[in-house]
This record gives C-alpha cells, sequence and structure tokens, in this order.
C-alpha cells in the first residue's frame, strides 16, 4: 500500500477535483453524493467550457 494506514479515529474530509480540459483550471471542492470521476460537473467559471470530476481523494481533517 502506498500511504500510511490511518487509525479508525482520524476523521477525514473527502474532496473532488474538477478540471477544465480548454483551459486547465482545476478547482478543488467538497466531495457531493454522486460525484464519480468523468462525471460533467458544470461550467468553467474561466473560460465557460465544460469542467469534469478528475479525481475525488481523502485528507486527514484538521483539527480545530
Amino acid at each position: 500500500m502506498m500511504g500510511a494506514e490511518l487509525g479508525a479515529s482520524q476523521k477525514q474530509v473527502i474532496y473532488t477535483i474538477e478540471h477544465c480540459e480548454k483551459c486547465g483550471l482545476n478547482n478543488k471542492r467538497l466531495f457531493t453524493k454522486g460525484d464519480y470521476v468523468i462525471k460533467e460537473a458544470g461550467q468553467c467559471p474561466r473560460c465557460g467550457s465544460k469542467l469534469f470530476v478528475s479525481a475525488i481523494f481523502a485528507e486527514p481533517a484538521l483539527k480545530p
């Protein structure tokens, strides 16, 4: 396995990366139920082209 194993008590936050193939914009946002890789995710705010989900991943939650 590539990453270190996480303890059962460690909270994680799931993120989605949206990508525009035309201008290269990448947008990181919180995961929304129903997200999947290659899903059309709306319109690019920079160039107006389509955004697609390119990655979904989890990161450890920051402690307050």
